[in-house]
């Protein structure tokens, strides 16, 4: 398997949390160290909010364009 972000190896490696003691069966690179689970890969296959037509929040900075807050420049 190879690394959607630098393209180098990828390990299998048991993700689990310090608070419980499920763990799953994930993967992480050995040359950038992104980690990756079957629940990140579903959420990535998810399409954006922007193409599902949810508005942005008032106020907040991708709504502005280029950093433009409140209508100042």
């Amino acid at each position: 398997m190879h690394c959607s972000r630098c393209e180098g190896l990828m390990v299998p490696m048991w993700i689990g949390d310090v608070t419980c003691a499920d763990t799953v069966k994930g993967w992480r690179c050995l040359l950038c160290g992104e980690a990756t689970d079957p629940v990140i890969e579903a959420n990535r296959r998810k399409r954006p909010l922007l193409e599902q037509g949810r508005p942005r929040l008032p106020g907040s900075m991708a709504s502005h364009g280029k950093g433009k807050l409140y209508g100042r420049s």
